[in-house]
């Protein structure tokens, strides 16, 4: 082996076992919702009358709930905004703040969408946190970060989320 490659490999499995790095733990859905909060992929969300348009660009539109509290599963949380493609409903991106509420998201989803079985010997714990629960029609997916206590949850069709990056521009010839 190459002694340069010793030295980083060597660095790497002291990082991850050390919690810095965690793999991503991913699970078929046990139900998948086929939406969000009833709403249906591919919806209209423009006569959602509990929504309100916050941003758009070209295809995009984003849109949030108009009550200044909103929650997932009945847990506060900073942000939650419905994203839509050419006026269909493709993808919810939610943000929160501290380990308490990233625990009790991460149950919700157990409980609602299957649990997630770690490896022996992995550890849910770590700067970094991914799990993502996947089915035929939706992808679920939560990542936490444990220096700041940021947390991220992008529950997304799976047809209609990869036109996403259909609608970025190529500038970069």
């Amino acid at each position: 082996m190459d002694r340069k490659v010793v030295p980083v490999m060597g660095l790497f499995l002291v990082v991850f076992f050390m919690g810095g790095m965690e793999p991503g733990y991913s699970r078929v859905l046990d139900h998948d919702p086929s939406g969000f909060q009833g709403i249906l992929w591919g919806k209209s969300l423009v006569t959602h009358h509990e929504l309100e348009q916050v941003d758009s660009e070209d295809h995009i539109h984003i849109y949030q709930p108009k009550k200044a509290l909103v929650q997932f599963g009945g847990i506060p949380v900073e942000s939650l905004q419905y994203i839509t493609i050419n006026d269909q409903f493709a993808k919810v991106r939610i943000h929160y703040r501290g380990e308490k509420t990233h625990q009790s998201i991460f149950h919700y989803l157990e409980s609602h969408y299957g649990k997630i079985y770690l490896q022996p010997g992995a550890m849910m714990r770590g700067l970094n946190q991914q799990y993502t629960w996947r089915g035929p029609k939706t992808e679920i997916t939560l990542v936490y970060r444990g220096l700041g206590e940021r947390g991220f949850l992008t529950v997304e069709s799976r047809t209609l989320a990869p036109r996403f990056l259909d609608s970025i521009r190529d500038n970069s010839y």
